[in-house]
């Protein structure tokens, strides 16, 4: 991964933006720890769980899991895009 990838990654979380902020820039520290997690390459499983538990802490909230599904097959597509 690289510093493009981190770029477009960041973008791409703030427009999923699951708690529908007016301003997505308010979920930044989430979305950093959304990175970081994906950054682990964990399966795909305990990749959505962590991001699920992210939300969960901090807005009390709960992502569905089929949301982050579809968030992380764009994370994917974006992925083989950056490594071109």
């Amino acid at each position: 991964m690289n510093a493009d990838f981190n770029i477009e990654l960041y973008k791409l979380l703030a427009e999923w933006n699951p708690m529908h902020f007016e301003d997505p820039t308010m979920g930044d520290h989430e979305i950093y720890d959304c990175m970081d997690v994906i950054h682990q390459k964990y399966g795909r499983e305990q990749t959505i769980q962590q991001i699920q538990q992210i939300y969960a802490f901090s807005f009390d909230q709960h992502i569905d899991s089929d949301e982050i599904e579809q968030m992380l097959n764009r994370v994917d597509t974006l992925n083989q895009q950056c490594a071109l």
